[in-house]
Formats: C-alpha cells, structure tokens, sequence
C-alpha cells in the first residue's frame, strides 16, 4: 500500500503538472520531465516511502537527436536521485527541479552536436523525398563481369505478419558504427519490394567508445513507429 506522504506528494505534482505523471500501478510511475517532454523516468516507491527511497526503474528518451546518449541521462539522474533523497522527506518535487536543471545543462554542453545529427537528419529526409526512381541493386566489377550484391547478406528477417490488410516484416543485423548502420540500411531499401514499401521504419542503437551510446530512427511517414522500434531496443538493452 502506497504511504499517506505518497499519495500527498504524488496529487501536489499532478495538480502543479497534470500532463507530467501517470500511474501505472499504486507503486510505479511514469514522470514525464516538464518543459523536457521528450523524457519519461519511470520510478517504483517501495512500502516505506519515504522513509526508503523510490528507485529508478529505467529512462527514456524519445528524441533521439536532442538526448543522443540515452544510457549517460539514465546514469545521471539515477545518481540526481541518490544525492537528492533524504530518509523521511519526500523527494520526487526536488527531483524533477534537479533533473530539469540538468537537462538544461546537458543540452547547451552538447548544442553542436544536437545540431549537427539534426542537420543530418534533414538531409535523409530530404533524399527520401527525392522524386528521383528508387536504385536498382548495386553492382561490382570483377573480372569484366558484373556480380550482383546479395543486399539481404548479414540480415535476420522475421515472417511476414499480416493485420488490418497490411503486411509488416521485420529486418535486424548487428552493426558496430553510425555509418553502418546507414550504409546496411541503404543498401537494404535498394531491394525493390523494400523500396516499394508504403513505410521504411528504422532504428538503431550503437554502444561505441567510454560508453557512450548513439541511437537514432525514423518514422518514414508512419506516426511514432520509429521511436517506438527504438524504445523496445533501449528496453531489451537496459534488461540484458
């Protein structure tokens, strides 16, 4: 049963920020960081709130080119949260103050690079819109002849699954750089039946040097799908 400063405390922030909580159960929320609406912390408040501490469950982040480094926010606030709570006070209100502080902080020490992914971003979507014919698949010379490249090669495909007269299918490889993962997926949308696809989804995580995480997706025309594709990779991540 969740504790009497619980409740109080959980009502005080929905009525100073009704968009921002959701309760999942009696003990688990989501909080969604006001004027950073791009990223949910999930906490679990044990019985003895507050005299025990809440517990971060996991963090996510829906832009993946304003909050590039998903893992780092996650690590932070976890240690917001420990230096914040103190035995017997709440401590979810001063939290939030201390994460939107943060965020702040994190996005002016990393402006360029938000800029630059954002930069880049456009210019995919731009040579997506290109009214130019998709390519036929590319081929290498090797001794005068031409040898056509496998584009599924290194590529796991799932069974077609059909819903609501739409078929959906399912492509994932490993990749170990940004380039990559733009160089397969290019590749991949070189197939004709793929290039004829109404929706091309994609999203990608990338763990690569000090533990610093790159991610990023693409909804293609599809509301949301990318970003939920990348969410359920950050969740199978953060389990493993």
């Amino acid at each position: 049963m969740p504790s009497q400063e619980q409740i109080e405390e959980i009502d005080a922030i929905k009525a100073i920020y009704p968009e921002s909580v959701k309760e999942l159960t009696p003990s688990i929320f989501n909080i969604v960081i006001p004027d950073h609406e791009d990223v949910l912390v999930q906490m679990s408040f044990p019985d003895k709130y507050p005299e025990e501490s809440p517990n971060i469950v996991q963090v996510n982040t829906t832009d993946a080119r304003k909050y590039f480094d998903n893992d780092y926010i996650e690590r932070k606030i976890i240690e917001l949260l420990e230096l914040t709570f103190r035995p017997g006070e709440v401590v979810v209100f001063e939290l939030i103050g201390e994460i939107t502080a943060f965020l702040e902080e994190y996005l002016e020490e990393h402006k360029q690079q938000i800029e630059e992914l954002a930069a880049q971003r456009e210019q995919q979507k731009a040579k997506a819109s290109s009214p130019t014919p998709a390519p036929s698949a590319p081929k290498v010379i090797s001794n005068s002849t031409q040898e056509e490249i496998d584009v599924f090669e290194g590529w796991i495909s799932s069974e077609p699954i059909l819903d609501r007269g739409s078929t959906f299918i399912a492509y994932a490889r490993e990749v170990h750089s940004v380039d990559e993962a733009k160089h397969y997926f290019g590749l991949l949308t070189t197939d004709r039946k793929i290039a004829k696809a109404t929706h091309n989804m994609n999203a990608w995580r990338i763990k690569g040097s000090n533990g610093v995480t790159f991610q990023d997706c693409d909804d293609d025309g599809e509301t949301a799908a990318g970003s939920r594709m990348l969410h359920l990779l950050t969740v199978c991540l953060y389990r493993k």
